[in-house]
């Protein structure tokens, strides 16, 4: 059989809450190996199937130790299989931990990592004990059944039968020794009337007729009857008989009597024992069938509501499969019918039914193919298992593990953003932690310095926060940093979309300069601010920082924090260009970097 392999992450799958709530609900013994075959998980179910106190007396257990010693050859050639990234399925007997002998149907798949390799075995074990004593039970009633048909042949080819003559002239009834012994006693003569004693009341009207009338040359007596022997034992008759005839004229019968006790016993022995394979494969989701090329006839018991529609003929299930396979695995099926007859081999396969009423119904189908002389089909044998409730636990097993592998690659990615981000925080906040102490001489300033551009910093963060960290439009950026001064500023132009590297970088900026205006610049007195925002020709875009009416500007003495983040942090994060302009009217500060994924003017539509 063919399956997909399971792909497999971490290792901490048994504490993993999906994968294991996917375990825990599978009406199956799961288990998990590891590549050595020691069990390293195991569920519920599993615990009370192996029959064990709890699930610690499994866990490090080599599974192989479970099986006898016939088995152990095949499901270790399983387990190798496994290791090798091969899915394979073994079934045979093993000892629970109360030495308890139970069947198992396993099916054994790898869990691979990312690349591809085995990290674990997963192993599905269904309990299938009753299933295979049922069969084994109704194989062994089968044989018993031939066997107790080819005795009684034998039998009535060797036996002696009883004899008996009916005279109509003096209307006696005469038995042989034979008869007389399988009547268990009575008359070897009697009158006809009471001949028909032994039968019972309800049978005798008709025996009556038929030993009593007279009937043409060459038509035969022939009847089966219950009867009471004279020692008081029930049983079973079977009576021939022909005419015996006088100058054309018939006088009366002759035949022989056979007692079919044991062969009417055989028969409804047969026909319980088939009533309850029947309801055994009920129970089981089974359905059994035989395909009689001779008679062209099919032949069938189990669940048939379960698994058909309506009554199955012998042309649904030959020459191929094609009417009760769903069309999703017609092909690859047709084609496993069609090797498994060419080959003489055993048809195993697992499908979707066809179905009109759309429910999904899958079934494992195994079918024996007995050829003639000529090679050609002379009886198909098969059994269709209901395992929809298997292949669904299977479906949500894969689907759990494939959704905790995608948590695990989310959770990943995420925990290496925020390292991602809280590097860059510690590495701004270093860098203005050694420029803010090393351009101020006086610690208490620089500690007010530095509290101010940490808080300049965490409010830049705080609207990234917002924005989840994907990114954040200028102008918001500018009213954020500018609006808390209280001081007049103007804002105009197309906003700009910018990622967060140079949210950062520019909400840093405008927090020095927005201090510069207020202790150096326009706003100490009673000027102004305009940031305007522009794009070029070239594709370029401009943002100028323009202080007007606050009094005369002289040119700073040194470069201080400020001017060094613009004109080399800013310019090198964007990649543009910043220059400073301490004109007498007031700072002009100019920023021109050019357009690109991280750094968008934002279109408005019409």
């Amino acid at each position: 059989m063919n399956a997909p392999r399971g792909y497999f992450a971490s290792s901490r799958f048994a504490g993993d809450g999906f994968f294991r709530s996917a375990l825990e609900s599978s009406p199956d013994c799961v288990k998990i190996l590891d590549l050595a075959g020691h069990i390293q998980f195991v569920n519920r179910n599993g615990v009370e199937l192996m029959e064990a106190a709890d699930a610690a007396d499994l866990l490090g257990v080599e599974w192989l130790s479970l099986w006898g010693d016939a088995e152990r050859p095949r499901v270790a050639a399983a387990l190798a299989r496994g290791v090798a990234g091969e899915t394979d399925r073994v079934m045979g007997p093993a000892v629970t931990f109360k030495g308890v002998v139970r069947d198992f149907d396993n099916v054994i798949a790898p869990l691979c990592d990312d690349d591809g390799a085995p990290v674990a075995l997963l192993v599905t074990s269904r309990d299938v004990t009753e299933i295979e004593a049922a069969r084994r039970a109704a194989e062994q009633r089968e044989r018993e059944a031939e066997l107790q048909a080819a005795i009684l042949r034998s039998a009535n080819e060797v036996a002696r039968l009883g004899g008996w003559h009916c005279d109509y002239r003096t209307g006696l009834l005469t038995r042989s020794e034979e008869c007389v012994r399988l009547m268990g006693g009575g008359p070897a003569v009697q009158p006809l009337a009471d001949g028909l004693d032994p039968y019972d009341p309800e049978d005798r009207p008709r025996i009556a007729l038929l030993m009593s009338r007279s009937r043409p040359p060459g038509e035969r007596l022939h009847y089966e009857v219950r009867f009471t022997r004279y020692d008081g034992s029930r049983g079973w008759l079977r009576v021939f008989g022909e005419g015996v005839y006088e100058d054309g004229v018939c006088v009366g019968l002759r035949g022989a009597a056979m007692d079919i006790s044991d062969e009417k016993a055989a028969e409804e022995t047969i026909k319980r024992a088939e009533q309850r394979l029947i309801l055994a494969l009920q129970l089981a989701g089974m359905h059994v069938y035989e395909l009689d090329f001779d008679r062209r006839q099919l032949t069938h018991h189990g669940s048939d509501d379960a698994l058909f529609e309506r009554e199955l003929v012998f042309e649904d299930l030959w020459p191929g499969l094609e009417m009760i396979v769903d069309v999703a695995d017609r092909e690859r099926v047709s084609r496993e019918w069609e090797v498994a007859i060419a080959e003489g081999a055993s048809f195993r396969s697992e499908f979707r039914m066809s179905r009109a009423d759309g429910r999904e119904v899958w079934v494992f189908a195994v079918a024996e193919i007995t050829p003639d002389d000529s090679g050609e089909p002379r009886r198909v044998i098969g059994a269709l298992m209901d395992i929809t409730a298997r292949k669904r636990g299977e479906l949500q097993t894969l689907d759990a593990m494939a959704r905790m592998q995608e948590h695990e690659t989310r959770q990943k990615l995420l925990l290496d953003e925020l390292n991602h981000r809280v590097k860059n925080t510690l590495a701004a906040v270093q860098s203005v932690a050694v420029q803010t102490l090393r351009d101020e001489g006086d610690m208490a300033q620089a500690r007010d310095l530095f509290i101010e551009r940490l808080l300049a910093l965490s409010s830049t963060h705080n609207l990234l926060v917002r924005r989840a960290w994907e990114s954040a439009c200028l102008h918001e950026l500018t009213e954020s940093t500018l609006r808390p001064y209280g001081r007049p500023y103007a804002l105009t132009g197309p906003d700009l979309q910018l990622d967060p590297n140079f949210v950062v970088s520019l909400g840093m900026a405008l927090h020095e300069l927005a201090t510069n205006a207020l202790k150096h610049g326009a706003w100490r007195g009673a000027g102004r601010v305009d940031v305007e925002v522009s794009e070029t020709a070239g594709g370029d875009v401009c943002i100028v920082w323009r202080e007007t009416g606050g009094g005369a500007v002289a040119p700073p003495t040194r470069r201080g924090f400020g001017s060094r983040l613009l004109e080399r942090g800013v310019a090198r994060e964007l990649g543009g260009r910043v220059t400073l302009d301490f004109a007498r009217s007031g700072l002009v500060c100019a920023i021109r970097v050019p357009q690109g994924p991280r750094l968008q003017v934002v279109r408005v539509e019409d």
